[in-house]
């Protein structure tokens, strides 16, 4: 069956000739691809003003003949957009979004808040030019066209003494990126996490500070009823000197956490995306070597 892929722009601006490109290839595969005349325009920081992407948004979760909504890139801006999205009546008709980083805000609201499942995973414009690796485009692109059931061979490392004791672990997985997640605390759509695995990862944060966001969930009681952790990629975290504090800070957090900790490489900001479903279960085989 055709998919009717809305693309939806509520992040950081991008060139006109990567929404063409995005379009001609999703096309060429066969898909059918909505693309608002006015999605692009002149914000401060953002793709668009908050009213227009908002718009273009609330048009694509409200078609009923949507099938996809797909971010074209991540950056800033879906957070300014979800105190109205608050408000919106959930649409009869359940839409599957991609993306990841920046969309993180939009997982934590369907997920939560409509209960609908999403996919994180690359956005469009990774995808059209091919800017991912193959497990990646190929995963992606599969599960565009045939839904959750498509098997993803990745498996969980453990990285404390809780998460050994597991010889697979399964469960609902939400989340995304660090720096969104706690950006959801003391707001309506602030992550709830009781019995869910949550999923992190990060780009371009330095060790102190994914110390003093992880430190923030802590103290802010989101890690205490979490079924389990799963560190995604955090990369290009690097100190003036090229060394990195990064790992060294994962691996502490682990270490003291009262939860099953583990890591699942390609995941997050790398070469590699592997396309993870959010707000169904799944089942992780879990790698003890």
């Amino acid at each position: 069956m055709t998919k009717h892929i809305s693309l939806i722009a509520p992040s950081y601006p991008f060139p006109e000739e990567d929404v063409k490109q995005t379009k001609h290839y999703l096309e060429s595969l066969g898909m059918k691809v909505s693309v608002p005349a006015d999605l692009l325009g002149e914000d401060l920081l953002c793709a668009n003003l908050d009213t227009k992407r908002l718009a273009h948004l609330q048009c694509a979760l409200e078609d009923p003949s949507i099938d996809v909504v797909w971010m074209l890139r991540g950056g800033y801006g879906l957070t300014r957009l979800l105190p109205d999205l608050l408000t919106m009546k959930k649409p009869d008709k359940e839409k599957l979004f991609i993306g990841f980083s920046d969309g993180t805000a939009l997982h934590v609201f369907l997920n939560q808040m409509w209960n609908w499942p999403t996919l994180h995973g690359a956005v469009a414009i990774q995808i059209a030019k091919k800017k991912v690796g193959a497990q990646t485009l190929e995963l992606t692109l599969r599960m565009l066209r045939e839904g959750f059931d498509v098997p993803c061979l990745l498996s969980l490392k453990p990285l404390n003494e809780k998460a050994k004791e597991f010889k697979s672990l399964s469960g609902v997985l939400i989340g995304g990126n660090l720096c969104l997640i706690e950006c959801s605390l003391g707001t309506p759509w602030q992550i709830k996490t009781s019995g869910k695995i949550l999923f992190l990862e990060d780009v371009s944060e330095r060790g102190y500070r994914i110390d003093r966001m992880l430190v923030h969930l802590e103290q802010a009681r989101i890690f205490e009823e979490a079924k389990a952790i799963i560190f995604g990629d955090f990369i290009e975290g690097g100190e003036a000197d090229g060394s990195s504090l990064v790992l060294p800070v994962l691996e502490r957090f682990a270490k003291k956490s009262r939860v099953p900790v583990f890591s699942l490489p390609g995941c997050g900001h790398g070469d590699e995306n592997v396309p993870l479903p959010f707000n169904i279960n799944l089942s992780f085989s879990i790698a003890h070597h």
